[in-house]
């Protein structure tokens, strides 16, 4: 079983961001530190409840993104219904070094070469994991 959750990586934008903002008030003077100091506190709170939020799912019958903390909501997909999966990783996420799944029940694209389905986006080893599907896809084919 693979229990994931998207990469500290995958909010690195929203990390840098944050160091500006504390930086700037640093270099700014006392009143705005405390200012930035805070708008940071919550940036980082804001990344750290996102990424708890989300958990990827793979069993070797089904796959889920399960996300909420204190209600929870799943969306499943059966590795029997999988017709379609797609690895991919922008620049970005290259050099940050994760990548997104995303699977379908249809094999055509749904234009701009995208699938509609479920996606794990922010995985470290997304090529990893795609291959233990595609393996477990085969296992219950057979």
């Amino acid at each position: 079983m693979i229990d994931a959750r998207p990469a500290w990586s995958a909010y690195a934008i929203q990390f840098l961001l944050a160091g500006l903002i504390l930086l700037s008030g640093l270099i700014a003077g006392d009143d705005a530190t405390i200012g930035a100091v805070l708008i940071a506190a919550v940036l980082v709170g804001y990344v750290v409840y996102q990424r708890r939020r989300v958990r990827y799912v793979v069993t070797d019958r089904r796959m889920m993104k399960v996300t909420g903390i204190s209600s929870k909501a799943t969306s499943e997909a059966w590795m029997v219904d999988i017709r379609g999966l797609q690895t991919g990783a922008s620049f970005m996420e290259r050099l940050l070094g994760h990548g997104h799944i995303t699977v379908s029940a249809d094999i055509l694209s749904t234009g701009f070469g995208r699938f509609r389905g479920m996606t794990f986006g922010g995985i470290s080893n997304y090529e990893e994991i795609a291959t233990i599907i595609r393996k477990r896809q085969n296992a219950t084919k057979m």
